[in-house]
C-alpha cells in the first residue's frame, strides 16, 4: 500500500472524474479514512498496561524467590564445606 494521503487524493480525484457531488465525495473520504487510518482505544490500552504491569511485578517477585533459595543454597554450602 502507498502513502496514504496520496490514495486517498488518487480516490478522491476518481470519485470527482466520475461526476459524483461534493456530498458523495465528502461522504466517501469518510468512509476511506475510517477502514484505513488506525484507531485507538484508551481503554484497551490501559488494559493491556495493566496486564503488562502485573507481568513485571511477578516476574520481580520469582525472581526474588530465586534470589533468595540461591543465597540459601550458597550459605548451605559454605556451612558443609566447613565440616
Amino acid at each position: 500500500m502507498g502513502n496514504l494521503g496520496t490514495d486517498l487524493a488518487s480516490y478522491v480525484a476518481q470519485l470527482e472524474a466520475a461526476g459524483a457531488s461534493p456530498q458523495e465525495v465528502e461522504a466517501a473520504r469518510k468512509q476511506f479514512l475510517e477502514a484505513y487510518m488506525p484507531t485507538f482505544n484508551i481503554g484497551e490500552f490501559e488494559n493491556l498496561l495493566g496486564k503488562l504491569e502485573g507481568s513485571k511485578i511477578k516476574q520481580a517477585e520469582q525472581k526474588g524467590r530465586i534470589d533468595r533459595r540461591g543465597t540459601m543454597s550458597q550459605g548451605l554450602a559454605s556451612m558443609m564445606s566447613n565440616f
